[in-house]
């Protein structure tokens, strides 16, 4: 599943995505999820605080929405969040001098699927809604273990599809018919947002990426659903 209909590579083309829809991307994010978004981050963050890891690293990062909010658990805690997207990192960088945590938030430019870190560098690896942009998910999952230290924990948000027939009807037509139209309209990249559902419907469901988890070297692997099932929670050790 690719943004674009050309030859050139997913990696490339979700880079090229989110550089051109991230002066957007928070308004779009709030307004498309009618503020959800915040709650589902606020509960993400409640399920980490048990592990207090104290060195983080968030991948896919973006305008860093989670890593801004992982800063609320601990004063102590320090994040480094990586992304692809030059510009998407550009308006998290700002994002967090406006608040200001730039001396607990690092930004760098990363690939997800070479990280560029030694192994158990970090207590925690987080990913919020970026995994599904992974061009190859079990390489990623397989170097964001690889950085976490023994005991360490790894927590994905991400999307899925609601169990509920009614709810998940009406959420499907919403999520497939009005959110790429208007998104598309706003951002001015109807491919962009055409691309989100789809890809939530190639996204693994729960039990298969849960098994993921675990083939990637984590135990204790578990799915917590949000709304109904319109989001999960993907928590897993490193033992």
């Amino acid at each position: 599943m690719k943004p674009y209909n050309h030859e050139e590579s997913k990696k490339s083309q979700v880079r090229t995505m989110f550089d051109r829809i991230a002066p957007s991307y928070d308004r779009l994010n709030h307004l498309l999820s009618f503020g959800i978004d915040h709650l589902w981050r606020r509960r993400a963050v409640r399920e980490l605080r048990a592990y207090n890891p104290q060195k983080v690293l968030d991948v896919a990062t973006g305008t860093c929405d989670l890593a801004v909010a992982l800063t609320k658990f601990s004063d102590q805690v320090h994040i480094t969040g990586s992304d692809i997207s030059v510009e998407m990192v550009e308006v998290g960088r700002a994002k967090i001098a406006k608040r200001g945590l730039s001396d607990r938030i690092e930004l760098m430019i990363a690939d997800a699927e070479q990280l560029p870190f030694d192994e158990a560098t970090f207590d925690a690896v987080t990913v919020g809604f970026g995994v599904r942009n992974f061009a190859h998910k079990e390489q990623g999952l397989k170097e964001m273990t690889r950085v976490l230290r023994k005991g360490g924990v790894m927590m994905i948000l991400e999307f899925s599809q609601p169990n509920n027939k009614i709810f998940g009807a009406l959420y499907r037509f919403y999520f497939h018919k009005i959110l790429p139209a208007v998104g598309g309209w706003i951002s001015r990249d109807r491919a962009a947002y055409n691309y989100l559902p789809k890809s939530v419907d190639a996204f693994p469901s729960p039990e298969r990426f849960v098994e993921m988890m675990s083939e990637a070297g984590l135990q204790e692997c578990r799915a917590l659903p949000l709304t109904f099932g319109v989001a999960y929670i993907y928590m897993g050790v490193k033992r």
